[in-house]
């Protein structure tokens, strides 16, 4: 027998339900509430020490205080200002906050990675550390994962910000439609969200540490047959963004090129095994660089300091 047990994700959304399964042999119900939170929101930062607190102030006031109900992570991507502490002062201030820190910087893609392999929630969502997204943004993702495995926001027009962006991602989604044939609007955007065992099978296959790590994780989903439904949101613009539209877009362009190359290939380009079998292992086999050595909570690469 089968109990569903209503879990609140954020305020005005409708509630989401984590299946159960509990029985005494005696066809009557023996309640067991999980212990994982039912949704982590991952925050991959590099040197975001001004920013963070804005947006970490904006989505803990949101999201629920209920213990257990959420974990917010925040993936210190070798930040070389005061983002490690800016972050550890949240976490000692709200037992929400959980961090991941290591070094030295390996990209967006190898922080949201190391973050969804560490993540305990039961719906695990990334989201730009500069507040980019609002609240009312996540929950629209949170609803979408009730249907799909795999929710992507999809940003009006396919962009924000200044004219040349928007039509550098343009051009960018429509080279990517050419290389590897996915069909979504916006593959750029910074909020995507993901059922547990969907952020597993996409994760633990996942090998691209840049910007084009999104590109990555939509093919994987399309290969493994996983559901991805679009969600509309509004991105606001930020000042400082880090994005350097010329010499990131060539390079995302090279990084899809070795997607495309790889994934191709006879001998890496079927989905089958996991090609990360496990959190240590994304942090890169017979590579990886030198890392902060302390003990992390449960679920999280060993390597990597905590809070």
């Amino acid at each position: 027998m089968h109990v569903r047990a209503m879990v609140e994700v954020a305020p005005g959304l409708e509630q989401w339900t984590v299946p159960q399964p509990t029985t005494d042999g005696q066809d009557t119900a023996a309640v067991a509430m999980s212990t994982e939170p039912a949704l982590t929101l991952i925050l991959p930062c590099y040197n975001e020490a001004e920013r963070l607190p804005q947006t970490l102030a904006a989505y803990l006031a949101a999201l629920p205080r209920r213990p257990g109900a959420v974990e917010v992570l925040v993936v210190d991507d070798g930040s070389t200002d005061a983002t490690a502490r800016v972050a550890k002062a949240a976490a000692a201030a709200d037992e929400r906050v959980r961090v991941l820190s290591y070094g030295p910087n390996r990209g967006k893609g190898f922080a949201v990675r190391t973050g969804m392999l560490a993540a305990q929630g039961e719906l695990v969502v990334f989201t730009d550390a500069d507040g980019s997204y609002s609240p009312s943004d996540l929950d629209r993702i949170v609803a979408a994962l009730d249907q799909a495995p795999v929710a992507i926001g999809t940003r009006a027009g396919s962009a924000s910000g200044p004219a040349a962006r928007r039509a550098a991602s343009r051009v960018f989604n429509l080279a990517i439609r050419g290389a590897l044939g996915l069909p979504f609007g916006d593959t750029q955007s910074g909020l995507k969200g993901f059922r547990r065992a969907a952020a597993q099978q996409i994760f633990r296959r996942a090998r691209v540490d840049g910007f084009a790590f999104d590109v990555e994780v939509l093919w994987l989903a399309r290969q493994l047959r996983l559901e991805v439904t679009e969600v509309g949101v509004q991105a606001m613009e930020r000042q400082g963004s880090k994005v350097q539209m010329m010499a990131d877009a060539l390079e995302m362009l090279g990084e899809v090129w070795t997607v495309r190359r790889i994934r191709t290939n006879p001998a890496d380009g079927e989905v089958g095994p996991a090609l990360t079998p496990s959190p240590e292992a994304a942090l890169g086999a017979g590579a990886a660089p030198p890392l902060a050595t302390a003990a992390g909570p449960a679920g999280a690469p060993p390597a990597l300091q905590a809070s």
